[in-house]
């Protein structure tokens, strides 16, 4: 665990690694990669940063490492709503329970930036909440057609710190 809560630079990119697991290490980026929308409602499986992390930015990852290892994303909401189930992603964005599990690592940016966790689901009527981090670093909720930072979660595999270890 030694390795965890150091910063690197790959792809152009400052990450935080924010733990060790099975497949390799669990980084965020440092800062925002740019501001976007979330989508057109709360669901994380229908939205436009996941297209795009999952996509665009997925394939800059791929000229480094070449393949990264798949992980699920659990959809729960705040309420504890199931319904929109969980997903497999290469790049994410955090939910709340990890950024609470993670939050030692992660110092306030002094700006908005997306979670993945909406408040509700439409078996509720809401499809719109879904929650952010303050610039402060608490979370709140939030329509999902504002633009607010994009943080990608993501696995890194333990070779990037081989040379290191050896």
């Amino acid at each position: 665990m030694k390795n965890v809560g150091k910063t690197i630079e790959i792809a152009g990119i400052k990450w935080k690694v924010l733990d060790k697991v099975e497949q390799g290490y669990l980084v965020i980026t440092e800062e925002s990669v740019g501001n976007k929308s979330f989508g057109s409602n709360n669901n994380w499986r229908e939205s436009s940063i996941r297209k795009f992390l999952n996509g665009e930015f997925l394939n800059k990852l791929k000229e480094v490492f070449g393949e990264l290892p798949s992980f699920e994303r659990n959809l729960l909401s705040m309420d504890g709503q199931t319904e929109y189930g969980t997903c497999i992603d290469k790049v994410s964005l955090l939910t709340v329970d990890e950024y609470r599990k993670y939050r030692k690592h992660l110092p306030n940016t002094g700006k908005w930036w997306w979670l993945i966790t909406p408040d509700s689901t439409p078996c509720n009527n809401d499809d719109w909440c879904v929650r952010v981090v303050s610039p402060s670093g608490y979370f709140y909720y939030c329509n999902f057609s504002y633009d607010f930072g994009v943080r990608p979660f993501c696995i890194f595999p333990f070779s990037i710190f081989e040379s290191e270890e050896n």
